[in-house]
């Protein structure tokens, strides 16, 4: 994990949101209610819980990797948290490290005499910067409200997730009887599904309406503070609307940049069966209905002054109404993903068994193993329903504030690897396309930082990005910009998919290049000592700091040298493989030795 420089904390990882979100769902599950088709099942790769969430972090997840949804699961007053994977907040042009190759020297003399913080110190003066920097953070897009009316108190209530279905199920009975809503985010359809039926024909009243997310109460207050101020700074002409079938939502960004978003826009088609709908203010209202279905939209805007709420109006019209058939298009897809792997340790029968009574039985001393397999299928559900065209970023595809802990990045130097290191030896190498197209996206960034900071060719990966790679990780006491064992590392994953796929196409057009790319800074970077040994100065070990001097700012960090080191022999053995590079290999092996 990375912390913040003035921060002993921990981020909200995607491991920890697997618990937040997830888990923290079991661990407040209780037995299942009766529903409009009898008792809700407990999935047998799933769980059911009793307790709707305080906060987004509780909330149940769905996701197709491009549209993420999170249910809060409250009957009466529910909030539907929708994100989209590039809904980065431009927060200005991104800054370019300046050229300081040339004071490099003096760096490495200050760290050869044992004076870390003052090199430390140094690297941060002359980036220029006033702070540490993060990069554009990973923000909500909007919520959807749902306010409906009970008769009579609300009982057998219950919410549910099943991983292999990706549905989302919140249950709760009246007095006239059981009402459902269930969610799924369509990977076929690319869009979220809502649907919510109640006991009888006609029985279904709700008030839906699209709103800018608003921090739970229970939150931090100055938590809270901070995400509305950030809000209310950086989002401009937020507009809702409503019409007899449709919600919209849109707002611009105060400090949108060339190549960053400009606008985002949703649009949520509302078919009410057998029902009314009727407009009040930017809520739709449905009397009446036999059922409701919501599908949910959000498109991201690059060009200024351009709407295309018409067109993604009309093309969400063309989806059938037709809630079980789009959930089995979905399932054919995200079904067949999860499906591919299983933890089974025996947990049997008891998969039937509701959350509480797993726990009730499970002890240190004597683990529950359906309990087990159930928390390993939470985390491969989580990865496989954040990934789409770009990575899991720190708290995966889902958010619910407008200053997420870390801005909620790709953290490279620990966070975004333990994402995605389960994604080929879990069957689904096709995710990890999204971690490479994406390293590759940004190497042009990345090539500056080697030649401003390190004056070298090749790329050195900064510890955090997300729409830039420029490394602006830099602190008066904090040695993120020293870091360069990033672009190693993500070598690693480019070569891991060809060892699992034997995919020689991308060995010779993606994984080579980045490689060799990679190796090239270490033939710049590296240095003789005394010794005869290579050093590596500066460096760090991130969230590490050496006993004897309290500083991350080192050298000879074993993360880089081991990293490096993999590097360069994976090199050798790829370009032996395709029977190229037989001038450089020579070179690659003297460095090793």
């Amino acid at each position: 994990m990375t912390t913040h420089p003035a921060s002993l904390t921990f981020p909200l990882t995607l491991q920890a949101i697997s618990c937040a979100i997830i888990l923290a769902g079991l661990l407040a599950s209780a037995a299942a209610a009766a529903s409009p088709a009898g008792q809700l099942p407990v999935p047998e790769r799933g769980f059911v819980s009793s307790e709707p969430a305080e906060t987004w972090e509780q909330g149940l997840i769905s996701g197709n990797g491009t549209i993420g949804a999170n249910v809060l699961a409250r009957p009466l007053d529910e909030t539907i948290v929708l994100t989209h994977e590039r809904l980065l907040l431009p927060m200005g042009k991104p800054v370019v490290p300046p050229d300081t190759a040339s004071r490099l020297p003096e760096i490495r003399k200050l760290i050869d005499q044992g004076q870390y913080h003052e090199a430390t110190r140094l690297a941060f003066d002359l980036s220029g910067q006033e702070s540490f920097m993060y990069p554009d953070p990973f923000v909500p897009a909007f919520d959807l409200n749902i306010k409906m009316q009970s008769e009579g108190k609300v009982s057998d209530y219950m919410r549910s997730v099943d991983f292999q279905t990706g549905e989302a199920t919140v249950h709760w009975a009246d007095s006239r009887g059981a009402f459902e809503r269930r969610l799924f985010v369509s990977r076929a359809d690319k869009v979220a599904v809502l649907l919510i039926r109640g006991p009888k024909p006609g029985a279904v009243d709700c008030r839906l309406e699209l709103t800018p997310r608003r921090p739970s109460a229970k939150l931090d207050s100055r938590k809270r503070e901070r995400s509305n101020e950030r809000f209310e700074r950086h989002l401009t002409d937020v507009k809702t609307t409503a019409e007899e079938s449709r919600l919209t939502f849109s707002n611009g960004f105060a400090k949108a940049y060339p190549g960053s978003i400009q606008a985002l826009q949703g649009v949520a088609r509302v078919v009410a069966t057998n029902g009314k709908t009727s407009a009040e203010g930017s809520a739709l209202v449905v009397t009446g209905a036999d059922e409701v279905l919501v599908l949910v939209d959000i498109k991201l805007l690059y060009e200024p002054k351009r709407s295309v709420l018409a067109e993604t109006t009309e093309s969400l019209g063309k989806i059938p109404a037709d809630y079980q058939g789009l959930l089995m298009r979905h399932r054919r897809i995200h079904g067949e993903m999860f499906n591919r792997m299983r933890l089974d340790i025996g947990g049997g029968s008891d998969h039937q068994l509701t959350t509480e009574q797993l726990l009730a039985r499970s002890t240190n001393e004597n683990l529950s193993k359906a309990l087990i397999e159930k928390e390993f299928d939470a985390g491969r559900y989580n990865i496989i329903s954040s990934t789409g065209e770009l990575p899991p970023k720190l708290q995966g595809l889902w958010a619910g504030t407008y200053d997420p802990p870390w801005a909620s990045d790709f953290t490279h130097n620990g966070n975004v690897p333990s994402a995605i290191a389960s994604m080929m030896m879990g069957n689904t190498p096709e995710l990890m396309l999204a971690y490479t197209s994406y390293i590759e996206s940004i190497v042009p960034y990345l090539q500056v930082n080697a030649k401003h900071i390190f004056g070298a060719r090749g790329v050195v990966l900064p510890s955090r990005s997300t729409t830039h790679g420029y490394n602006n990780a830099l602190a008066p006491d904090f040695a993120g910009g020293f870091w360069v064992a990033g672009a190693p590392w993500a070598a690693h994953f480019f070569y891991d998919y060809y060892l699992y796929t034997g995919d020689r196409k991308f060995l010779t057009e993606h994984a080579l290049p980045f490689m060799e790319q990679a190796a090239m800074f270490f033939e710049d970077y590296l240095y003789e000592g005394p010794g005869g040994k290579y050093i590596f100065s500066p460096t760090t070990s991130p969230e590490n700091s050496p006993g004897n001097t309290k500083c991350q700012g080192t050298f000879n960090a074993t993360m880089d040298v081991a990293a490096a080191k993999e590097l360069l022999g994976n090199l050798i053995a790829a370009s032996g493989e395709l029977g190229v590079n037989k001038a450089k290999i020579p070179v690659w092996r003297e460095m090793l030795t």
